[in-house]
């Protein structure tokens, strides 16, 4: 025999991976490391244009931070916002016009 994947049912209430809360696990934890880490050199940057004033800054990376928990963090159906908004992407680029012939069989 091959070796076959076989899927198995797994009911809505059941987690399969370990979640600090509802929807919000390690790999959307290591994604919002990933955007905070990258937001602090442009919280640098804001620092020294606005004259040292600190307050933007850490807006800056508090919204950045809040953004990202609320945009990868999924719901019952196991959909965040941001795999939403591939699969619009990915309708609105997939052809909507089917172009048919109609060809009977029986005439020839």
């Amino acid at each position: 025999m091959e070796n076959e994947d076989i899927k198995l049912y797994i009911p809505s209430n059941v987690k399969v991976r370990m979640e600090f809360f509802k929807g919000y696990g390690i790999k959307e934890l290591i994604i919002t490391i990933i955007v905070a880490v990258a937001l602090i050199p442009i919280s640098i940057i804001v620092y020294y244009l606005s004259n040292q004033n600190y307050l933007m800054s850490v807006l800056i990376e508090m919204f950045g931070v809040v953004a990202i928990v609320v945009a990868t963090t999924k719901d019952e159906n196991n959909l965040c916002i941001v795999n939403q908004v591939k699969y619009m992407i990915d309708f609105v680029r997939t052809q909507k016009k089917y172009e048919y012939e109609y060809y009977d069989k029986w005439r020839c």
